[in-house]
C-alpha cells in the first residue's frame, strides 16, 4: 500500500469521475494537486453553533463567509462530491495556515473505500480569533492511497449500512444533536467566570451600595442620638447643679435658722433675766422706799 504522489493523482483524478459537481461532471482542477494531495473548496452549508437563529447557513454570493468563532464549533461541507474507488482509501485534512489558527478537524480522518458523496467536515476553533472562511476557497486536503485489492462489495462504503453515503446537504440529525445542552468549551467556561465575575461585581457594588446607605443611615442616627443624648445630659447637669445649689442653699437657710433660733434663745433669756433683775430692782426699791416711809414716821412719832 503506498499514497499516491502529484503525477500519478493528476493522472487518476484527470481520467475518473473521483471529484464532481452538482451535476456529476468531473469538476477536476489540476492546479488543485497539492504536494500529493487534492485541496477540496468549501461548498454553500454551514452551521455554527453560536448561530443565534440554530439554522444552517446559505453561503451565497452576498454573503459568502462564514465566520467561527473562538470555542465554537461548525459543520462545514465540500462543494465538490467525492467518489473513493473500491480500490483506495481516502485520508482527509485541513490546510496547515487554518489549523496554524486554531482550526482543529474532530470529524475523522479517513475516507472509506466506496464513499460517494459530498464531504461533512466538524471544526472546531481552538484559537483566540475568529476563523473566516469563504464558499468557493480550498481549505480541506484529501490523499490518496493504493489498497493491495478491491474491497469487496459487503465490506464497502453502502447506503444501507453507512448513512453519509450520498450526502449532499448537512443532516438536521447532527443539527439538533449539537442544539442539545450547552457547549463546553474554554470560551463558553470563560464567558461564564466573566458573567460571574460582572454578577459578583455588581453584587458586591450593591452591597457596598447599601453597606454605604446604612452606615450613612447609621450616622445620621448616631448624629440624632449624640444631639439628643447632649440636651438630656445638659438638662441632667443643669437639674444636677440646681439641686445641689437648693440643697446648699437649703443648709445655708437651715443653719441660718438654727443659728437664728439659738441667738433668740439667748436674747429671750437675757431678756427674761433682765426682766428677773427689774422685778428684784423693784422689789429692793419697793422695800427700800417702805423702809425709809417707815424710819420717817419713826421720827416724826419721836418729834
Amino acid at each position: 500500500m503506498a499514497f499516491l504522489g502529484s503525477e500519478s493523482l493528476k493522472n487518476l483524478l484527470s481520467g475518473s469521475s473521483i471529484i464532481l459537481d452538482d451535476k456529476g461532471d468531473s469538476c477536476y482542477d489540476e492546479s488543485r494537486v497539492e504536494q500529493a494531495c487534492y485541496a477540496l473548496s468549501l461548498g454553500v452549508e454551514a452551521y455554527r453553533t453560536d448561530n443565534k437563529d440554530r439554522k444552517i447557513e446559505n453561503l451565497t454570493e452576498i454573503n459568502r463567509t462564514v465566520e467561527i468563532n473562538p470555542g465554537q464549533f461548525a459543520l462545514l461541507m465540500t462543494k465538490e462530491f467525492v467518489n473513493v474507488p473500491q480500490d483506495m482509501l481516502a485520508f482527509i485534512s485541513i490546510k496547515a495556515k487554518n489549523k496554524l489558527k486554531g482550526l482543529v478537524n474532530v470529524s475523522g480522518f479517513h475516507v472509506d473505500p466506496g464513499f460517494r458523496g459530498r464531504l461533512l467536515f466538524s471544526v472546531y476553533n481552538a484559537g483566540p480569533s475568529t476563523i473566516t472562511l469563504q464558499t468557493g476557497d480550498p481549505y480541506f486536503l484529501i490523499w490518496f492511497t493504493e489498497l493491495d485489492k478491491s474491497t469487496e462489495v459487503k465490506d464497502q462504503y453502502n447506503e444501507k449500512e453507512n448513512h453519509h453515503q450520498g450526502q449532499s446537504t448537512i443532516k438536521l440529525e447532527y443539527i439538533d444533536a449539537l442544539k442539545r445542552g450547552e457547549l463546553a468549551s474554554p470560551n463558553a467556561l470563560l464567558e461564564k467566570i466573566n458573567k460571574s465575575e460582572d454578577l459578583l461585581k455588581l453584587a458586591l457594588e450593591q452591597h457596598s451600595s447599601t453597606i454605604t446607605q446604612k452606615i450613612s443611615k447609621t450616622e445620621d442616627s448616631l448624629q440624632r442620638i449624640i444631639w439628643i443624648g447632649s440636651i438630656v445630659i445638659g438638662a441632667a447637669i443643669a437639674i444636677g447643679l440646681k439641686v445641689l445649689w437648693d440643697n446648699e442653699q437649703y443648709k445655708k437657710g437651715y443653719m441660718k435658722r438654727v443659728e437664728d433660733e439659738k441667738v433668740a434663745k439667748e436674747i429671750t433669756k437675757k431678756v427674761s433675766d433682765f426682766t428677773k433683775d427689774t422685778i428684784y430692782l423693784h422689789k429692793i426699791d419697793s422695800l427700800i422706799s417702805s423702809r425709809l416711809q417707815e424710819q420717817k414716821q419713826k421720827d416724826v412719832n419721836k418729834k
